[in-house]
Protein backbone atom coordinates (compact mmCIF):
# COMPACT_ATOMS: atom_id res chain seq x y z
CA UNK A 1 0.00 0.00 0.00
CA UNK A 2 1.50 3.26 -1.36
CA UNK A 3 2.08 5.78 1.77
CA UNK A 4 1.07 9.11 1.26
CA UNK A 5 3.01 11.92 2.05
CA UNK A 6 1.04 15.33 3.75
CA UNK A 7 2.01 18.32 2.62
CA UNK A 8 3.46 19.40 5.87
CA UNK A 9 5.92 16.70 5.42
CA UNK A 10 7.04 17.58 1.81
CA UNK A 11 7.37 20.97 3.01
CA UNK A 12 9.52 19.87 5.69
CA UNK A 13 11.94 17.31 3.55
CA UNK A 14 12.59 20.38 1.04
CA UNK A 15 13.38 22.59 3.60
CA UNK A 16 15.72 20.35 5.09
CA UNK A 17 17.78 19.97 1.36
CA UNK A 18 17.99 23.55 0.92
CA UNK A 19 19.42 24.15 4.67
CA UNK A 20 22.14 20.42 3.95
CA UNK A 21 23.04 22.48 0.41
CA UNK A 22 24.14 25.86 1.66
CA UNK A 23 26.55 24.71 4.25
CA UNK A 24 29.37 24.14 1.79
CA UNK A 25 28.64 27.58 0.39
CA UNK A 26 29.38 29.01 3.44
CA UNK A 27 32.21 26.68 4.81
CA UNK A 28 34.14 28.13 1.76
CA UNK A 29 33.24 31.06 2.19
CA UNK A 30 34.56 31.23 5.56
CA UNK A 31 38.22 29.77 4.57
CA UNK A 32 39.16 32.17 2.31
CA UNK A 33 38.46 35.04 4.96
CA UNK A 34 41.89 35.41 7.67
CA UNK A 35 39.52 36.75 10.84
CA UNK A 36 35.62 36.77 11.26
CA UNK A 37 34.14 38.26 14.17
CA UNK A 38 31.83 35.86 15.91
CA UNK A 39 28.59 37.31 15.71
CA UNK A 40 29.58 37.78 11.66
CA UNK A 41 29.75 34.36 11.70
CA UNK A 42 26.96 33.65 13.33
CA UNK A 43 24.82 35.50 11.16
CA UNK A 44 26.16 34.32 7.95
CA UNK A 45 25.65 30.19 9.23
CA UNK A 46 21.93 30.55 10.44
CA UNK A 47 19.28 30.89 7.39
CA UNK A 48 16.85 33.02 7.39
CA UNK A 49 13.02 32.13 8.62
CA UNK A 50 11.00 34.11 6.60
CA UNK A 51 10.99 32.78 3.20
CA UNK A 52 11.96 28.97 1.98
CA UNK A 53 14.02 30.33 -1.47
CA UNK A 54 15.77 33.20 1.09
CA UNK A 55 19.12 31.11 1.33
CA UNK A 56 19.57 30.88 -2.26
CA UNK A 57 19.81 35.05 -2.44
CA UNK A 58 22.11 34.29 0.75
CA UNK A 59 24.46 31.71 -0.86
CA UNK A 60 27.69 33.30 -2.39
CA UNK A 61 29.46 32.17 -5.01
CA UNK A 62 33.54 31.16 -4.43
CA UNK A 63 34.95 34.44 -5.86
CA UNK A 64 32.34 37.00 -5.07
CA UNK A 65 34.25 40.28 -3.70
CA UNK A 66 34.00 40.44 0.03
CA UNK A 67 31.80 43.61 1.32
CA UNK A 68 33.64 46.52 2.99
CA UNK A 69 33.25 45.64 6.54
CA UNK A 70 35.34 42.37 5.40
CA UNK A 71 37.78 43.68 3.32
CA UNK A 72 39.15 46.09 6.94
CA UNK A 73 39.31 42.41 8.66
CA UNK A 74 40.96 41.33 5.41
CA UNK A 75 44.01 43.96 4.81
CA UNK A 76 44.04 44.88 8.41
CA UNK A 77 46.80 43.31 10.58
CA UNK A 78 45.50 42.49 13.92
CA UNK A 79 48.25 44.53 15.88
CA UNK A 80 50.32 47.22 15.70
CA UNK A 81 53.84 46.00 15.62
CA UNK A 82 55.79 47.68 18.91
CA UNK A 83 52.19 48.40 20.57
CA UNK A 84 49.73 46.56 22.38
CA UNK A 85 46.19 48.17 20.56
CA UNK A 86 44.36 45.45 18.04
CA UNK A 87 42.92 47.22 15.03
CA UNK A 88 40.05 45.30 14.82
CA UNK A 89 38.87 46.63 18.67
CA UNK A 90 39.31 50.30 16.85
CA UNK A 91 35.74 52.00 16.59
CA UNK A 92 36.85 53.42 13.39
CA UNK A 93 39.76 51.39 11.84
CA UNK A 94 39.53 53.70 8.60
CA UNK A 95 41.54 56.28 10.68
CA UNK A 96 45.15 57.06 9.30
CA UNK A 97 46.46 57.41 12.61
CA UNK A 98 46.12 55.11 15.79
CA UNK A 99 45.98 57.21 18.39
CA UNK A 100 48.65 56.93 21.49
CA UNK A 101 51.32 55.71 18.49
CA UNK A 102 53.88 57.58 16.61
CA UNK A 103 52.73 56.03 13.62
CA UNK A 104 51.20 57.46 10.42
CA UNK A 105 49.46 56.48 7.34
CA UNK A 106 51.57 56.95 3.67
CA UNK A 107 48.81 59.28 2.93
CA UNK A 108 49.65 62.06 5.50
CA UNK A 109 53.35 61.67 6.15
CA UNK A 110 54.41 64.00 8.83
CA UNK A 111 57.24 67.19 8.32
CA UNK A 112 60.01 66.05 7.08
CA UNK A 113 61.96 68.16 9.96
CA UNK A 114 60.35 65.14 12.37
CA UNK A 115 61.80 62.33 10.30
CA UNK A 116 65.19 63.90 9.02
CA UNK A 117 68.32 64.40 11.27
CA UNK A 118 70.01 67.81 11.07
CA UNK A 119 73.41 66.91 12.33
CA UNK A 120 75.52 63.46 11.45
CA UNK A 121 74.96 61.12 14.73
CA UNK A 122 78.09 61.59 17.10
CA UNK A 123 79.16 64.36 15.46
CA UNK A 124 78.50 68.35 16.20
CA UNK A 125 78.86 69.31 12.58
CA UNK A 126 75.79 70.75 10.52
CA UNK A 127 75.28 68.38 7.73
CA UNK A 128 74.93 71.77 5.15
CA UNK A 129 77.83 74.09 7.07
CA UNK A 130 80.59 74.93 4.92
CA UNK A 131 84.59 74.08 6.43
CA UNK A 132 85.54 76.72 7.91
CA UNK A 133 88.24 79.31 7.00
CA UNK A 134 90.54 78.17 9.78
CA UNK A 135 91.24 74.54 8.42
CA UNK A 136 93.22 76.36 5.48
CA UNK A 137 94.98 78.75 7.63
CA UNK A 138 98.46 78.53 8.41
CA UNK A 139 100.91 80.32 10.76
CA UNK A 140 98.70 83.07 11.12
CA UNK A 141 97.86 83.44 7.46
CA UNK A 142 95.36 82.45 5.01
CA UNK A 143 96.76 79.60 2.61
CA UNK A 144 95.81 78.30 -0.77
CA UNK A 145 97.16 74.85 -2.75
CA UNK A 146 95.82 76.06 -6.20
CA UNK A 147 98.41 79.14 -5.14
CA UNK A 148 101.28 77.21 -4.07
CA UNK A 149 101.37 75.46 -7.00
CA UNK A 150 101.63 78.68 -9.33
CA UNK A 151 105.04 79.78 -7.10
CA UNK A 152 107.90 78.89 -8.77
CA UNK A 153 110.06 76.20 -7.70
CA UNK A 154 113.08 79.07 -7.32
CA UNK A 155 111.05 80.68 -5.18
CA UNK A 156 112.96 79.76 -1.76
CA UNK A 157 110.57 82.00 0.53
CA UNK A 158 108.45 84.75 0.56
CA UNK A 159 106.66 86.40 3.26
CA UNK A 160 106.60 90.04 5.13
CA UNK A 161 109.36 92.56 5.60
CA UNK A 162 109.50 95.46 7.88
CA UNK A 163 112.50 97.92 8.07
CA UNK A 164 113.51 99.71 11.21
CA UNK A 165 115.80 102.13 12.20
CA UNK A 166 116.99 103.02 15.58
CA UNK A 167 118.25 106.77 16.57
CA UNK A 168 121.81 106.97 18.81
CA UNK A 169 121.98 106.91 22.36
CA UNK A 170 119.54 110.11 23.86
CA UNK A 171 118.76 111.42 20.48
CA UNK A 172 114.93 111.83 20.73
CA UNK A 173 114.29 113.80 17.37
CA UNK A 174 116.79 112.39 14.41
CA UNK A 175 117.37 115.00 11.60
CA UNK A 176 119.27 112.21 9.44
CA UNK A 177 120.92 109.42 8.97
CA UNK A 178 123.82 110.61 10.61
CA UNK A 179 121.34 110.52 13.75
CA UNK A 180 120.95 106.67 13.50
CA UNK A 181 122.32 104.18 15.01
CA UNK A 182 121.23 101.18 13.49
CA UNK A 183 119.56 100.06 10.60
CA UNK A 184 117.55 96.68 10.66
CA UNK A 185 115.08 94.89 9.17
CA UNK A 186 112.64 92.07 9.76
CA UNK A 187 111.91 88.96 7.78
CA UNK A 188 108.56 86.87 8.54
CA UNK A 189 107.79 84.40 6.28
CA UNK A 190 104.60 83.15 5.52
CA UNK A 191 103.82 79.56 3.47
CA UNK A 192 104.60 79.15 -0.41
CA UNK A 193 100.69 78.92 -0.56
CA UNK A 194 99.99 82.13 1.62
CA UNK A 195 97.14 84.93 0.39
CA UNK A 196 97.03 88.24 1.80
CA UNK A 197 93.72 90.18 1.73
CA UNK A 198 91.07 92.00 3.58
CA UNK A 199 90.17 89.51 5.80
CA UNK A 200 93.15 88.57 7.22
CA UNK A 201 93.40 91.16 9.90
CA UNK A 202 97.01 92.20 11.20
CA UNK A 203 99.81 89.77 11.37
CA UNK A 204 99.90 86.89 13.86
CA UNK A 205 102.03 88.03 16.44
CA UNK A 206 103.00 84.36 17.56
CA UNK A 207 104.81 83.77 14.27
CA UNK A 208 108.31 83.24 14.12
CA UNK A 209 110.73 86.03 12.63
CA UNK A 210 114.27 86.80 11.97
CA UNK A 211 115.82 90.18 13.23
CA UNK A 212 119.14 91.35 10.49
CA UNK A 213 120.86 94.23 11.18
CA UNK A 214 122.64 95.97 8.61
CA UNK A 215 125.73 98.11 10.36
CA UNK A 216 126.56 100.58 7.76
CA UNK A 217 122.45 101.89 8.23
CA UNK A 218 121.81 102.18 4.22
CA UNK A 219 120.92 99.74 2.22
CA UNK A 220 123.24 98.98 -1.21
CA UNK A 221 121.72 100.39 -4.16
CA UNK A 222 124.51 99.94 -6.26
CA UNK A 223 126.37 97.04 -7.60
CA UNK A 224 129.49 98.65 -6.27
CA UNK A 225 128.10 98.95 -2.99
CA UNK A 226 128.79 95.94 -0.90
CA UNK A 227 127.39 95.75 2.76
CA UNK A 228 128.30 93.01 5.77
CA UNK A 229 125.33 92.03 7.69
CA UNK A 230 124.21 89.52 10.47
CA UNK A 231 121.43 87.89 12.09
CA UNK A 232 121.00 89.37 15.62
CA UNK A 233 118.07 87.31 16.61
CA UNK A 234 116.22 84.39 15.09
CA UNK A 235 113.06 82.11 15.71
CA UNK A 236 111.78 85.20 17.20
CA UNK A 237 107.92 86.08 17.84
CA UNK A 238 106.39 89.66 16.95
CA UNK A 239 106.08 89.90 20.83
CA UNK A 240 109.42 89.19 21.63
CA UNK A 241 110.94 91.37 19.10
CA UNK A 242 108.53 94.18 20.75
CA UNK A 243 109.58 93.58 24.07
CA UNK A 244 113.17 92.74 23.44
CA UNK A 245 114.13 94.80 20.49
CA UNK A 246 111.94 97.95 19.73
CA UNK A 247 111.19 98.68 22.97
CA UNK A 248 113.14 101.63 24.81
CA UNK A 249 115.24 101.11 27.73
CA UNK A 250 117.63 102.98 29.92
CA UNK A 251 120.87 102.16 31.49
CA UNK A 252 123.75 103.75 33.87
CA UNK A 253 127.17 104.01 33.04
CA UNK A 254 129.85 105.17 35.54
CA UNK A 255 130.65 108.50 33.91
CA UNK A 256 127.41 110.46 31.88
CA UNK A 257 125.16 108.62 34.38
CA UNK A 258 121.63 107.48 32.95
CA UNK A 259 121.68 107.04 29.52
CA UNK A 260 118.55 105.98 27.14
CA UNK A 261 117.97 103.63 24.57
CA UNK A 262 115.45 105.16 21.80
CA UNK A 263 112.71 103.19 20.47
CA UNK A 264 113.12 101.51 17.50
CA UNK A 265 110.68 103.14 14.66
CA UNK A 266 109.52 101.02 11.64
CA UNK A 267 109.23 103.15 8.63
CA UNK A 268 108.44 100.90 5.87
CA UNK A 269 106.33 97.41 5.68
CA UNK A 270 106.34 95.82 2.13
CA UNK A 271 106.50 91.74 0.68
CA UNK A 272 110.09 89.77 0.35
CA UNK A 273 110.98 86.90 -1.99
CA UNK A 274 114.06 84.87 -1.68
CA UNK A 275 114.94 83.71 -5.00
CA UNK A 276 117.01 81.50 -6.35
CA UNK A 277 118.81 81.50 -10.31
CA UNK A 278 121.91 79.51 -11.99
CA UNK A 279 124.52 80.97 -9.43
CA UNK A 280 123.26 83.47 -6.94
CA UNK A 281 120.00 84.08 -4.70
CA UNK A 282 118.34 87.40 -5.06
CA UNK A 283 116.20 88.85 -2.06
CA UNK A 284 113.46 91.29 -3.69
CA UNK A 285 110.99 93.61 -1.90
CA UNK A 286 107.55 95.49 -2.84
CA UNK A 287 107.20 97.93 -0.17
CA UNK A 288 103.12 98.44 0.84
CA UNK A 289 103.37 100.89 3.32
CA UNK A 290 103.85 104.00 3.24
CA UNK A 291 101.79 104.41 0.70
CA UNK A 292 104.00 107.53 -0.76
CA UNK A 293 107.28 107.44 0.13
CA UNK A 294 109.27 109.79 1.41
CA UNK A 295 112.85 111.25 2.45
CA UNK A 296 113.62 108.70 4.82
CA UNK A 297 112.92 105.63 2.58
CA UNK A 298 115.02 107.11 0.15
CA UNK A 299 117.72 108.01 2.42
CA UNK A 300 117.91 104.24 3.58
CA UNK A 301 118.50 103.46 -0.23
CA UNK A 302 114.25 101.87 -0.53
CA UNK A 303 112.54 102.57 -3.50
CA UNK A 304 109.06 101.19 -4.16
CA UNK A 305 110.73 98.16 -4.98
CA UNK A 306 113.92 96.58 -5.67
CA UNK A 307 116.42 93.75 -5.41
CA UNK A 308 119.46 92.76 -3.86
CA UNK A 309 122.46 89.89 -4.51
CA UNK A 310 122.37 88.02 -1.26
CA UNK A 311 125.50 85.23 -0.04
CA UNK A 312 126.51 83.36 2.94
CA UNK A 313 129.49 83.71 4.50
CA UNK A 314 131.36 79.92 5.68
CA UNK A 315 132.03 80.63 9.31
CA UNK A 316 135.20 78.23 8.39
CA UNK A 317 136.66 81.61 7.20
CA UNK A 318 137.53 84.62 9.13
CA UNK A 319 136.00 87.76 8.01
CA UNK A 320 136.78 91.66 7.39
CA UNK A 321 138.49 92.96 10.49
CA UNK A 322 135.68 95.21 10.38
CA UNK A 323 132.83 92.75 10.73
CA UNK A 324 134.02 90.27 12.83
CA UNK A 325 131.63 88.68 15.46
CA UNK A 326 132.89 87.55 18.85
CA UNK A 327 131.18 83.89 18.00
CA UNK A 328 130.34 81.86 15.11
CA UNK A 329 126.87 80.68 14.18
CA UNK A 330 126.16 77.44 15.96
CA UNK A 331 124.92 76.09 12.50
CA UNK A 332 124.82 71.81 12.57
CA UNK A 333 127.35 69.82 10.62
CA UNK A 334 124.04 68.87 7.72
CA UNK A 335 124.42 72.83 7.52
CA UNK A 336 127.98 73.50 7.23
CA UNK A 337 128.62 70.71 4.80
CA UNK A 338 126.91 72.86 2.57
CA UNK A 339 129.64 75.74 1.98
CA UNK A 340 132.35 72.79 1.15
CA UNK A 341 135.37 74.86 1.10
CA UNK A 342 133.79 78.12 -0.70
CA UNK A 343 134.09 81.44 1.51
CA UNK A 344 130.64 82.68 -0.16
CA UNK A 345 127.44 80.61 -1.15
CA UNK A 346 124.25 81.55 -2.61
CA UNK A 347 122.02 82.15 0.38
CA UNK A 348 119.55 79.60 1.62
CA UNK A 349 116.81 80.30 4.56
CA UNK A 350 118.46 77.97 6.18
CA UNK A 351 121.57 79.75 6.71
CA UNK A 352 119.75 83.13 8.45
CA UNK A 353 118.11 80.81 11.42
CA UNK A 354 121.29 81.08 12.93
CA UNK A 355 122.30 84.08 15.97
CA UNK A 356 125.31 85.34 14.65
CA UNK A 357 125.27 84.63 10.58
CA UNK A 358 126.45 86.73 8.30
CA UNK A 359 126.00 87.51 5.17
CA UNK A 360 126.54 89.95 2.46
CA UNK A 361 124.06 92.08 0.11
CA UNK A 362 125.24 93.91 -3.49
CA UNK A 363 123.21 96.31 -4.91
CA UNK A 364 121.18 94.89 -7.79
CA UNK A 365 117.70 96.91 -8.78
CA UNK A 366 115.52 99.88 -8.30
CA UNK A 367 112.55 101.11 -9.04
CA UNK A 368 112.68 96.64 -10.72
CA UNK A 369 113.37 93.44 -9.43
CA UNK A 370 115.86 92.72 -11.97
CA UNK A 371 117.06 89.53 -12.43
CA UNK A 372 114.82 88.18 -9.11
CA UNK A 373 111.61 88.66 -11.39
CA UNK A 374 112.57 85.77 -13.67
CA UNK A 375 112.84 81.98 -12.44
CA UNK A 376 115.52 81.73 -16.20
CA UNK A 377 113.47 79.34 -18.26
CA UNK A 378 113.61 76.64 -15.01
CA UNK A 379 109.23 76.30 -14.39
CA UNK A 380 106.86 74.83 -14.86
CA UNK A 381 104.09 75.88 -17.51
CA UNK A 382 101.38 76.36 -14.81
CA UNK A 383 103.33 78.28 -12.75
CA UNK A 384 104.27 82.05 -12.26
CA UNK A 385 107.22 83.88 -12.91
CA UNK A 386 108.92 85.23 -9.29
CA UNK A 387 108.29 88.64 -9.96
CA UNK A 388 104.41 87.91 -10.89
CA UNK A 389 103.96 85.91 -7.51
CA UNK A 390 105.56 89.25 -5.47
CA UNK A 391 103.58 91.63 -7.49
CA UNK A 392 100.06 89.03 -6.81
CA UNK A 393 101.23 88.90 -2.96
CA UNK A 394 102.01 92.96 -2.48
CA UNK A 395 98.46 93.56 -4.18
CA UNK A 396 96.94 91.42 -1.57
CA UNK A 397 98.85 93.26 1.35
CA UNK A 398 97.96 96.49 -0.21
CA UNK A 399 94.28 95.14 0.48
CA UNK A 400 94.95 94.07 3.66
CA UNK A 401 96.47 97.37 4.78
CA UNK A 402 92.88 99.28 3.66
CA UNK A 403 90.97 97.33 5.38
CA UNK A 404 92.34 97.80 8.66
CA UNK A 405 94.47 101.54 9.31
CA UNK A 406 96.19 102.48 6.08
CA UNK A 407 100.07 103.30 6.91
CA UNK A 408 99.21 102.58 10.48
CA UNK A 409 98.14 99.14 10.35
CA UNK A 410 102.51 98.81 10.51
CA UNK A 411 102.44 99.57 13.92
CA UNK A 412 98.90 96.91 14.28
CA UNK A 413 100.75 94.15 12.73
CA UNK A 414 104.25 94.90 15.49
CA UNK A 415 102.08 95.18 18.25
CA UNK A 416 103.19 99.05 18.91
CA UNK A 417 100.87 100.91 20.75
CA UNK A 418 99.47 103.53 17.49
CA UNK A 419 98.62 105.90 19.63
CA UNK A 420 102.66 107.27 20.57
CA UNK A 421 102.65 107.58 16.70
CA UNK A 422 100.74 110.24 15.00
CA UNK A 423 101.72 108.67 11.89
CA UNK A 424 104.60 106.80 9.77
CA UNK A 425 107.05 109.19 9.76
CA UNK A 426 109.05 110.00 6.07
CA UNK A 427 110.66 113.15 6.83
CA UNK A 428 112.95 114.01 9.34
CA UNK A 429 112.57 116.03 12.01
CA UNK A 430 113.68 120.11 11.15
Amino acid sequence: MVTRTSTRQAAQKAKEAIASSSEPSDKASAGSKRKASSEKREKVSQPKKEKIDEPKQEAKPPNVEPSRDDDVSETKPTSVPGTQIEVDKQPEPQHAVVEGTAIHSAAEPKPKEETKPETVPGTHIQIDQPTKPEANTELGVHTSGERESTVPSNILEKGIIYFFFRPRVNVDDPHGVGDVARSFFVLRPTPLGAELDQNQGPIDKGARCRLLMLPKKKFPTTPQERDMGFVEKAGQTMKDLQENFVAARTYETATRGERTIEEARPYAEGVYAITSTKRTSHLAYVLTIPAQLGEIQENFGLRHRGSWIVSAKNPKFPGPTSAQLPKDPEYPESVREKFGDLRWVPLEPEFIEYPNAQFLMIGEAQNSLGKAATAEGNKEPHEQEPGQELETLEKENEQRVEALQGDQTIFQDLGLDAKKHAALETTWTT
